[in-house]
């Protein structure tokens, strides 16, 4: 009898936390266009100067895409899972010599290139009961980067990868412009003497009913790492344009 009562407990407990929490699938679509964006491989004894995606070489913008799954077990915590591609080609006239992972690219040749940067992430953020005037939550992130940047130019190819791990800190802050209308930033990051990740995003959301939200807003995509083995950093600019569904 009292181990029936124990298991009658624990279902209503189930669907009591079942019924508070809350999925949601997000979506976001846009164009990446290229502010700095700079390599060198290797990096230490290296007498190449840096090759610059964009002053050097000229980069098409390229589209963006990200995919995000929302899970609430409780309205104060979230736990979120990203997938973030992003693939740019840039190309053109070397103005000098370079040596790239050992293979060496010469002035005036014609230069194909790829600058890969995938980024997944799984985090967590606290929502606090109340707004501390416009800060909504903060939380932390685990991001596994998986990046690759190819040179080639005839039958001469080079290429680097690089996959990594990387702690990032995430804020949430949002003002309410009208009751269906907010003016969001969102933004994940953290630095250390061997580089740093920024991914910063100011938009407007839009709430068309309590399942279906819109938004459209700015995102800034800037970091890299100065190591023996490489040096990249590079500043990417979205428009982007998204939504997302509770299930």
């Amino acid at each position: 009898m009292k181990r029936s009562i124990i298991m009658f407990g624990m279902i209503l407990l189930s669907l009591s936390l079942w019924a508070q929490s809350e999925i949601r699938i997000e979506a976001e679509l846009g164009a990446a266009f290229s502010g700095y964006n700079d390599v060198r491989s290797p990096n230490k004894d290296n007498g190449s100067p840096l090759l610059s995606f964009t002053d050097e070489l000229e980069t098409d913008p390229g589209f963006s895409s990200r995919l995000l799954l929302h899970y609430k077990p409780h309205p104060r915590h979230q736990i979120t899972l990203l997938a973030a591609p992003l693939t740019l080609k840039p190309s053109g006239t070397l103005k000098n010599t370079i040596e790239y992972e050992g293979v060496t690219f010469n002035a005036g040749e014609e230069i194909e290139a790829e600058y890969r940067f995938d980024s997944y992430r799984l985090g967590y953020r606290y929502f606090f009961p109340k707004r501390l005037f416009v800060l909504k939550s903060l939380g932390v992130a685990a991001k596994i980067r998986d990046a690759e940047i190819l040179l080639k130019s005839g039958d001469k190819r080079s290429t680097k990868t690089n996959t990594g791990f990387v702690p990032l800190l995430n804020v949430n802050m949002g003002y309410p412009i009208m009751d269906e209308l907010e003016l969001v930033l969102e933004a994940e990051g953290l630095g250390s003497p061997y580089g740093r990740a920024e991914d910063v995003y100011l938009g407007l959301d839009f709430s068309i009913n309590h399942k279906l939200n819109m938004r459209a807003g700015y995102r800034l995509l800037e970091g890299g790492s100065d190591n023996d083995e490489v040096y990249t950093f590079a500043a990417i600019h979205y428009a982007t344009l998204g939504f997302s569904v509770k299930l």
